[in-house]
């Protein structure tokens, strides 16, 4: 009986254990694979962080081109926008041809000293800040120029990041296509165009002693001008330009010079005017006064008043003491302009 009772108490404790061992086994099991899988996760976060680039804002750092023009003799002129105060280089096959800087809104106008020759050109922009910050335009231009007289350049715009695809901006033909487009297109900004007037220049005849008024005028019949508290004259508009002369003696001190755009039925449609005194006419000396508009740069100028866009440093030599830089000119500047050479 006591045998009987020691062998059951054996196979008790023999399972028992075998119990404390299976449990045992398992726990440790399971808290080693918790040990094992921790780690493992740790090392993938740390293995893999997550990283932010930065981003910087393109549209202010980049230079807007608003105008590049190339006559069939080579001129170049390009107008446009960039950071203000900064200089602005034009590089074509890795050469600066030409320097300007921006004014104070950023507005610039570049005029390379030589034309171009015949032959395929690359530009590129290159713009430095007052901070000294250099900043590579995103868009380019290409040129193809044949050099003969009666060939229209052919320039075309495009990104260089190559997101975009070229516009064609000057070619042969392309002036014609658009203009049939613009006749074809009643809708067209030609044909909602606001009344304007604008006075451009200024010319004393010391001959009969006149002055001489003229400048554009859009969507109107007539056209007032005169001087402030004096007699006005009128004159008709022919293919939106006008032309008058005011009798009387050369004006003197400070006065105001105006120009009133009238409609059919008399309304005054829109005015302009400018600032100018009796000794900047007399020191004109004959020679004709121009008014700076919005968007000029010399050397056009130069071009559509005295036939050859170079000759804009003969503006520079008359206007000395209001010129300190050829490249910055600024709307209702008052310049002498000299005589056209035939």
């Amino acid at each position: 009986m006591k045998s009987s009772k020691a062998i059951y108490f054996l196979l008790t404790g023999a399972i028992i254990a075998a119990l404390a061992l299976f449990v045992a086994f398992h726990e440790t099991e399971t808290v080693d694979n918790k040990e094992v899988i921790v780690p493992l996760v740790k090392e993938v976060i740390d293995a893999k962080p997550i990283i932010v680039k930065p981003t910087r804002e393109e549209t202010a750092e980049t230079i807007k081109l608003e105008v590049v023009r190339v006559r069939p003799d080579g001129s170049l002129v390009i107008a446009g926008k960039g950071l203000p105060n900064s200089k602005i280089e034009v590089i074509s096959n890795s050469e600066v041809i030409a320097v300007t800087t921006s004014d104070k809104i950023g507005d610039f106008v570049a005029v390379p000293q030589k034309q171009l020759k015949g032959g395929e050109y690359f530009l590129s922009f290159r713009q430095t800040t007052e901070e000294n910050k250099v900043i590579i335009a995103k868009k380019s231009v290409a040129i193809n120029v044949t050099g003969k007289e009666d060939d229209v350049p052919i320039v075309a715009v495009f990104d260089s990041q190559g997101k975009l695809g070229a516009k064609v901006i000057q070619a042969p033909g392309l002036q014609k296509k658009e203009q049939n487009t613009k006749h074809g297109d009643k809708t067209n900004i030609e044909f909602i165009k606001k009344p304007q007037i604008k006075i451009l220049a200024i010319t004393h005849d010391s001959k009969i002693g006149q002055l001489v008024l003229s400048g554009i005028a859009h969507n109107g019949v007539q056209v007032n001008a005169g001087f402030t508290g004096q007699e006005t004259s009128s004159t008709k508009i022919i293919n939106g330009e006008w032309i008058l002369s005011i009798p009387g003696k050369l004006i003197a001190g400070k006065q105001k010079v105006f120009a009133v755009l009238l409609g059919k039925n008399g309304k005054v449609l829109s005015e302009n005017s400018i600032i100018i005194s009796g000794k900047s006419i007399e020191n004109a000396n004959g020679k004709t006064l121009i008014i700076v508009q919005k968007g000029d740069a010399l050397w056009n100028i130069a071009y559509q008043r005295l036939g050859l866009g170079n000759r804009y440093l003969d503006i520079v030599e008359l206007n000395k003491n209001k010129i300190k830089n050829p490249d910055l000119i600024y709307p209702k500047q008052i310049f002498i302009i000299p005589n056209r050479i035939n």
